[in-house]
């Protein structure tokens, strides 16, 4: 019994300090008093009704925190990742998010049996990666900016899904403009709805009024900004907000990884037959030939 109480008080301690939380703000969430806290941490045990309530702020279960190992078939791992995340404060949760990430990257290596941690600093720009024939996944690694990217490997191939290769081109055209990237830039370091003219952003950036109004509207065609019509004193006139959206974050982010060159994995498992696309020319979908094994009279 002294064992048991042991091992909770423990594991409370350990799991709070994992979440960052203080004896006060767990007090808090528990709607009890900090002195409880303190008691469940030295001498006591909770009411056991408050276990499955101080289980769920914890992102735990009641079996870990007496240090009960569950039977994998009973492990709920979207609901304890759910309460992971639920209960971390918000800004612990990329943290746990990159770490998760990591993990199911290096859970792929199969002599792997120790979950992989993520290092808090790497010597130079690494990234860890997965290509296989279902999915592919990579990750930046370093503090300064980490990023997840995982891909679900469709039968028919990613190639499938473009079905507007004319826009995509005239988008990564649009790209291809060092003054677009400096506009979409200043836009995206704008506060929510915050709006901007074109002259006002023209300005700005010491760029000429013509081009920059080129480049909005091409922004526009895409809804990367949007547009409304002001009705001031002085006359309408037409206004930008910028739309923070995800994928041009990634766009720009992952574009940056490539020019500096992919080196340096940690970890990377390259267990596939085929690519992320599919040849749709019949001319590329050809095994490539194996050397026969040993002949039985061969020396």
């Amino acid at each position: 019994m002294m064992e048991n109480k042991t091992t909770f008080r423990k594991n409370l301690v350990r799991r709070r300090k994992e979440l960052g939380l203080t004896q006060e703000q767990l007090a808090h969430r528990m709607n009890v008093s900090p002195q409880a806290v303190s008691k469940w941490e030295n001498t006591s045990y909770p009411d056991p009704e408050l276990l499955p309530q101080l289980a769920r702020v914890l992102g735990t279960s009641i079996d870990a925190l007496f240090g009960v190992k569950q039977p994998d078939a009973a492990v709920d791992l979207p609901q304890l990742i759910h309460n992971a995340i639920h209960s971390a404060k918000p800004e612990k949760r990329s943290q746990i998010i990159m770490e998760l990430c990591y993990a199911i990257i290096c859970a792929y290596d199969p002599n792997g049996d120790e979950a992989g941690r993520l290092r808090e600093n790497f010597e130079r720009e690494t990234f860890a990666g997965i290509k296989t024939d279902h999915e592919v996944m990579m990750s930046r690694l370093n503090p300064d900016l980490r990023y997840f990217f995982f891909v679900e490997k469709p039968e028919d191939g990613v190639n499938h899904y473009f079905t507007n290769t004319k826009n995509m081109a005239r988008f990564l055209r649009t790209l291809a403009d060092e003054d677009a990237i400096r506009i979409i830039s200043y836009l995206g370091s704008g506060r929510r709805n915050k709006m901007h003219s074109v002259p006002v952003i023209a300005s700005r950036l010491n760029l000429p009024l013509d081009k920059t109004q080129y480049i909005i509207d091409r922004l526009d065609r895409f809804g990367i900004v949007w547009r409304v019509l002001v009705d001031a004193e002085e006359g309408e006139s037409i206004m930008y907000g910028f739309n923070h959206t995800p994928p041009m974050v990634m766009i720009l982010t992952l574009a940056e990884s490539m020019c500096n060159y992919l080196q340096y994995w940690d970890p990377l498992w390259e267990e596939f037959t085929v690519g992320m696309f599919r040849d749709e020319t019949g001319h590329n979908t050809n095994s490539i030939p194996q050397v026969s094994w040993w002949g039985e009279d061969e020396k």
